[in-house]
């Protein structure tokens, strides 16, 4: 897995591993929310890393205009706007991974409490199968 050459992929890229690596500890700790929390968000930047390693570097600024607002982290907007952007679409194994993690919001960070343990392995777990599709794209 190398590291995308688009300087703003790369920016995106970086973030989700670390935050997918924030959340794997979190989850040791028994911080299931701000572990579902943050995988969801690791998944959310590698798939913006996607949409910019796709784009001609001209248009990067104007990718990331688009990553502003709600629709910004909708995990639907950002695959098709992949797929318009030249991207593939998801392989057939990769669907139920990401049907497990399609429920995540940023709406998360406002949830007291903390979600069931195994709804959070079950989330942090489907999580690296989209993490790696995204990779052997890159």
């Amino acid at each position: 897995m190398a590291l995308p050459s688009a300087e703003h992929a790369r920016r995106f890229y970086r973030a989700a591993k670390q935050r997918f690596d924030d959340a794997l500890l979190l989850l040791e700790m028994g911080r299931t929310t701000a572990a579902v929390y943050l995988a969801g968000y690791s998944v959310e930047c590698r798939l913006k890393a996607l949409i910019l390693a796709a784009v001609p570097q001209g248009q990067a600024e104007e990718v990331l205009s688009m990553f502003r607002g709600a629709r910004a982290h909708d995990y639907e907007w950002l695959l098709r706007l992949y797929t318009e952007k030249g991207g593939a679409r998801m392989p057939p194994t990769v669907v139920p991974y990401f049907a497990r993690v399609n429920s995540w919001s940023t709406d998360m960070r406002y949830l007291p409490g903390i979600i069931a343990l195994r709804e959070a392995h079950a989330f942090v777990e489907a999580a690296p199968a989209i993490l790696a599709w995204a990779d052997g794209r890159l």
